[in-house]
């Protein structure tokens, strides 16, 4: 009886876990939201950073990587989502910014 109440609860803790795991558009917008604290960003720019951003689920938290070398940029857990890597945030805010001036001085 005493185990089929713990086994109980693993599951419920378990499918509770899942069920409040970040998606990745949770995870897209708290990266979007660290990157536009010095200025917008367009659309396109938006398209080129997740393409090179990897999301994965482990049943219980997630994570989004970059998909060259695997380095992982945040973490979620319990629909809450953590900045890991500020040194990607500012690698990337640093680049589109440089896109940002060679775009404007084309025209």
């Amino acid at each position: 009886m005493f185990t089929r109440i713990i086994l109980f609860a693993l599951i419920v803790g378990l499918i509770y876990l899942n069920y409040t795991t970040p998606q990745a558009e949770d995870h897209k917008a708290f990266l979007l939201a660290q990157l536009q604290q010095g200025y917008p960003i367009s659309d396109e720019m938006q398209e080129r950073i997740w393409r090179d951003i990897d999301y994965s689920n482990f049943m219980v938290c997630s994570f989004m990587k970059t998909r060259e070398d695997s380095k992982m940029i945040s973490s979620g857990y319990l629909k809450k989502v953590n900045l890991v890597n500020a040194k990607w945030i500012d690698e990337t805010r640093a680049v589109l910014q440089n896109q940002a001036e060679s775009y404007s001085s084309i025209r």
